[in-house]
């Protein structure tokens, strides 16, 4: 027996015995409109529910981040247990995450479950950039805690000699009002490491360990809160995490504060006390029975070794006033730089993002997006070649989508992008489709083609792909399995990359709380076999 084979047994064994301890103890589910992401492709999510009476093609499902609920999905179609959606605003959601169906007309959000729910796992490489629905103030303090552990082994091996296995821990928490006290808290801690690289782990502890939240609130009175740790503001969320203090206070519909700390180091995400950052902030917030609106501008200097670097402005503006449309904007203009170590004052647009989404008719939507963020940073990422091409290629620029159910058990979408950064000698154009067909004859499954045409600055490209998808043991084990062919023509080099990409998804809910998830990915193209497997145990409390 290989050591690769034995290093894949052995994770098995160990995810198995887990789960087998956790099966003995769980507890039976509640029911109630709480629904589960079972599947992501690259246009829709698939949401599981016990039933979906009640849910309407078109209506807005919830996820809850913390403590906030933030609308996160829309509905397209509906069987009698699962809905296909499409994403709205900017939360970042993964298979497995809880989703709540929440009725339309809310003055304020509601509580779902005392308990707490589970929190999302966030890619903060693309940090969440909606504002949150105010949760109405009931006058007491009810303690709640929701957290969740997960361990997950990513495995890489091939003929080229280049395997890597990596372990993953990952937890977060999120507890309110602890023990009936105005102290609450958060955080969301990774630790990823390669098998028999300790000393990469050994020389800088932060290759390894990413905390993207870790904080403190306390409540001085109902007006005044205080934080501390690593902190990400919501109110002024694409500015993304600092390390520090933040005071801020509510009077009626307006807040405002200040907050002063150090911003994470950007090579590592590690601690940098040479990156000093303090501002203030304001915001205004608006609730409605037809809908919200959250307004917010911040001022900060980002010093560098005791010098000002950056002067910012910042703002962001989400609001559902207007009938079936949700909008999101959010700008960074940069006020100050230094040229030959002198100050000089400008504006410069440095990021700007513009989100719309209208719900023509139950069966028509359509989206656009406009984005020129520069500053997004990923610290880790699991795609493939062939997602990562797609992903840069469509991550800046102008979108189009359009969303049509000419059936029931059909559901057809288009995406057209374009984008021309300096120096390119021409435009990034991408065009996507995809038809899902849902309850089909005989299997009860769900089919879905996708295709994507790409011309970018180096190379023109195609990907084809189909998956079929189904459940079984009373929709607790979701399976699928799919295919895609890749062909890039690289412009410059007078060649072209022909890949075979083959994958099995089986995903297993053994109780509420605990969830197991194996995912095997194999590429193949001329000459070279590529192997991905991602085994995750997950565990909530």
């Amino acid at each position: 027996m290989t050591d690769k084979q034995k290093w894949i047994i052995v994770c098995l064994l160990q995810i198995l015995m887990i789960l087998g301890k956790n099966i003995a103890t769980g507890q039976p589910s509640n029911e109630f409109k709480e629904g589960t992401i079972s599947y992501i492709s690259a246009n829709n999510v698939y949401v599981k529910f016990v039933s979906t009476t009640g849910i309407q093609d078109g209506d807005t499902l919830y996820a809850r981040i913390g403590d906030k609920t933030i609308a996160s999905l829309l509905v397209l179609s509906s069987s009698s247990l699962s809905c296909l959606c499409k994403p709205i605003g900017e939360v970042i959601l993964k298979t497995g995450d809880k989703i709540w169906a929440i009725p339309k007309i809310q003055t304020t959000a509601p509580t779902i479950e005392k308990q707490g729910p589970e929190i999302s796992d966030k890619d903060i490489g693309e940090q969440a950039l909606a504002s949150n629905i105010e949760k109405k103030d009931s006058g007491q303090r009810e303690s709640e805690f929701s957290g969740r552990l997960s361990v997950a082994s990513y495995s890489m091996f091939s003929g080229t000699g280049s395997d890597s296995y990596r372990m993953r821990y990952t937890l977060s928490t999120s507890a309110s009002n602890i023990s009936g006290s105005k102290l609450s808290s958060e955080s969301y801690i990774i630790f990823s490491h390669k098998i028999n690289e300790w000393n990469v782990v050994s020389q800088n502890i932060f290759d390894a360990l990413k905390i993207y939240s870790l904080a403190v609130k306390y409540e001085m009175n109902r007006s005044l809160t205080a934080r501390a740790g690593r902190i990400i503001n919501p109110r002024i969320a694409n500015m993304g995490s600092y390390d520090g203090l933040e005071f801020g206070v509510t009077f009626g519909k307006m807040n405002a504060g200040i907050f002063a700390g150090t911003s994470p180091d950007p090579a590592d995400y590690g601690f940098n006390l040479n990156l000093l950052r303090y501002g203030i902030w304001a915001g205004h917030s608006l609730t409605m029975n037809n809908g919200y609106a959250h307004s917010s501008v911040a001022f900060y200097d980002q010093l560098y070794f005791g010098k000002t670097d950056r002067r910012v402005v910042y703002f962001q503006h989400t609001n559902t006033i207007i009938r079936n449309l949700t909008l999101f904007t959010s700008l960074e203009l940069d006020l100050f730089k230094l040229e030959n170590d002198k100050p000089v004052s400008m504006i410069d647009l440095t990021s700007f993002y513009l989100s719309l989404n209208f719900r023509a008719s139950p069966k028509i939507s359509v989206s656009g997006t406009y984005d020129n963020r520069k500053n997004v940073i990923y610290y880790e990422t699991f795609r493939n070649y062939a997602d990562e091409v797609l992903q840069q290629s469509v991550r800046q620029g102008l979108r189009f989508r359009v969303n049509y159910k000419p059936l029931r058990v059909l559901a057809l979408g288009i995406t057209a992008g374009t984008r021309q950064k300096e120096g390119d000698f021409r435009a990034t154009n991408t065009l996507n489709g995809s038809a899902t067909l849902t309850n089909l004859p005989a299997i009860n499954a769900t089919l879905n083609l996708t295709a994507s045409i790409l011309q970018t600055n180096y190379l023109d490209g195609q990907i084809y792909g189909a998956r079929l998808s189904k459940y079984f043991l009373e929709d607790k084990l979701s399976t699928s399995a799919s295919y895609r062919y890749v062909n890039f023509d690289y412009l410059n080099a007078f060649t072209n990359l022909v890949q075979h990409i083959g994958e099995i998804d089986l995903s297993y809910r053994a109780t509420k709380k605990v969830f197991i998830s194996l995912n095997l990915e194999s590429t193949f193209q001329k000459d070279d076999l590529f192997n991905r497997l991602y085994l995750n145990l997950r565990r909530s409390f």
